[in-house]
């Protein structure tokens, strides 16, 4: 059944087509609010009180644009909410619960890779909540520039634009980031080689 026609009958008071529609995105929306409050727990809450407040909407839901944008709209909402209520970011969100299942990695493999993303997901909740929306919705959710501006408000052109700039500032951190490890090896290289006394 497609979105359009659970949506119908969603609207239409069948429990088990909004329950279908749950289950069709609560993974989505899951990963979607850990990007963006990098806290396990919150993101639980957040999703669930998005597909709240789209169970209490669903009938002013008009069907000129997709559900799963409408419901990443409120999602995103929802984790605005929660972010100017706390005014800060939390602890780094553990990425390997959201890993999906693939090839099985060499373990040297698997640690550089845990590496990376441990640093990206740094850098990422560094950046401001819009850019990291936009990142999330762009890599993470496959969604297109109009797309992403149908859930963010705004033009194609300004997401674009904030993607462009959060990809900057992402390098910028991560740069940053190789930076300071650089110069820490090198200050415990030459203090290695300082004779004692």
């Amino acid at each position: 059944m497609t979105d359009a026609q659970l949506v119908s009958r969603a609207q239409a008071g069948d429990l088990p087509a909004f329950e279908e529609l749950v289950q069709k995105y609560q993974r989505e929306i899951y990963g979607l609010a850990c990007r963006m409050v990098s806290d396990m727990e919150e993101a639980k809450d957040l999703a669930q009180q998005a597909f709240l407040q789209a169970f209490v909407h669903i009938r002013s839901f008009r069907q000129d644009a997709q559900f799963r944008t409408w419901l990443f709209r409120i999602a995103i909402n929802q984790c605005y909410n929660f972010l100017k209520s706390r005014k800060k970011f939390g602890d780094p969100l553990d990425c390997d619960e959201l890993n999906l299942a693939g090839d099985e990695p060499s373990p040297e493999a698997d640690l550089l890779a845990q590496e990376q993303r441990r640093r990206l997901y740094e850098a990422l909740e560094r950046l401001p909540a819009k850019q990291r929306a936009v990142i999330t919705l762009k890599v993470e959710q496959g969604l297109s520039y109009e797309e992403i501006s149908q859930v963010l408000g705004g033009t194609a052109g300004a997401a674009r634009v904030n993607y462009c700039q959060a990809l900057k500032t992402l390098k910028k951190h991560i740069q940053t980031e190789d930076d300071h490890e650089v110069a820490m090896r090198s200050s415990k290289t030459v203090a290695s080689r300082v004779p004692r006394r």
